[in-house]
């Protein structure tokens, strides 16, 4: 009986046939999606069409649930991004000073 045996090639394959398609579907829950949903879009297997998720830092809700935009989540949103910048600046301004001290 003759000996067979698994070419370096073969055996790549076949850890990419495994690795891939774990790798895709914990980087999707990782990501907070939903894989199988993913997959079936992207093959035009549901009746929806694929509408891309935004993720957001931020604590709005309004990004998140995808609502429509109202003038209070416009303002809340305005409002974020002003002390946004206001903390930029700080922080800018601290480091600033950081390497202003390193320096002497």
């Amino acid at each position: 009986m003759a000996k067979t045996r698994m070419t370096p090639f073969s055996r790549l394959l076949l850890f990419l046939i495994l690795f891939i398609p774990t790798a895709y579907v914990g980087a999707s829950y990782f990501n907070g999606e939903d894989p199988v949903a993913n997959i079936k879009g992207m093959l035009g297997m549901d009746d929806q069409p694929q509408t891309e998720q935004t993720t957001s830092t931020s604590t709005s809700t309004s990004s998140a649930t995808n609502e429509r935009a109202t003038f209070e989540n416009v303002q809340d949103l305005r409002d974020e991004i002003t002390q946004l910048k206001v903390d930029l600046a700080v922080t800018e301004e601290k480091l600033a000073r950081c390497k202003a001290d390193n320096v002497e």
